[in-house]
């Protein structure tokens, strides 16, 4: 059971920010209690029953579709490429979205469902690598990121064999991938790529030591002053998602203050 506790005041995050400073971060703006990829979750439990191929489908269907939509596309054996674009336009991977930032982490909590409560993950990545023997954070290139790319689509012992593993890779793995977008850019992100989850294999279960992983209850009542105070600090959805549909989120939401009066400006003396 990951350690829990509760963030209500903006000093709160800033002081969570600071002390874990080489933590990653992750949002949900519902609590969910778990950290698993979106292509594991159980919403799609029956679909893989009746379809063992889903994961493998997907990712041939968004292949097959995207030359038409965008020229700039990923090499066709480059399968960590493609998995990174998939995920950064909404298809359901193996991959999960973390970020370096707090606050970011932060905004994602407080955005969306204000009626219900929401929680922040921090997690040390050098930690859950180490449970792959891994020391630091591997580049894009690392064969254990090659095999979670082909797991869906290769024989594992033929896999291991090629890529030149010692044994089937079987704990998730965090990964600073390329910064091909703006938006990933903006949002200092980061991810953990995630084999087929089995018993012991989760990240709350590979961490059972607060200072690797921990997690904070952001309650419903504090999501707005939250938000406010994100907004002052500039974390808002026009920087963390640079469109004009952002642009105009923003300015909906700072136009409903309908007067403003210069405060005092505080002295930081201490």
């Amino acid at each position: 059971m990951t350690n829990t506790y509760t963030i209500n005041t903006i000093e709160h995050m800033v002081e969570v920010a600071t002390t874990l400073s080489r933590s990653w971060f992750r949002g949900h703006s519902r609590i969910h209690g778990e950290l698993t990829p979106r292509v594991f979750r159980a919403q799609y439990d029956s679909i893989r029953k009746m379809r063992p191929q889903f994961e493998l489908s997907l990712i041939e269907a968004f292949k097959r579709g995207a030359p038409a939509l965008q020229a700039n596309i990923p090499k066709q054996e480059d399968h960590i490429a493609w998995l990174f674009l998939m995920q950064h336009h909404g298809v359901p991977t193996r991959l999960l979205d973390w970020t370096k930032s707090a606050l970011v982490a932060l905004y994602f909590v407080v955005s969306e469902h204000p009626s219900e409560d929401g929680e922040l993950w921090a997690m040390y990545p050098e930690a859950l690598n180490e449970q792959s023997g891994f020391h630091g954070i591997p580049l894009p290139n690392h064969p254990i990121l090659h095999y979670f790319a082909q797991e869906p689509r290769r024989d594992p012992k033929k896999l291991v064999e090629e890529l030149g593993l010692v044994k089937i890779p079987n704990h998730p793995l965090a990964v600073e991938p390329p910064v091909n977008f703006p938006r990933m850019a903006a949002q200092l992100s980061t991810f953990t790529i995630h084999p087929t989850p089995k018993p012991g294999n989760s990240i709350p279960e590979l961490l059972p030591e607060e200072k690797h992983l921990v997690r904070y209850i952001i309650p419903t009542g504090s999501k707005e002053s939250l938000r406010r105070d994100l907004t002052a600090l500039g974390i808002k959805r026009g920087i963390l998602f640079p469109d004009l549909d952002s642009l105009s989120i923003d300015i909906i939401y700072e136009h409903q203050v309908v007067a403003y009066s210069p405060p005092i400006p505080p002295t930081c003396d201490g």
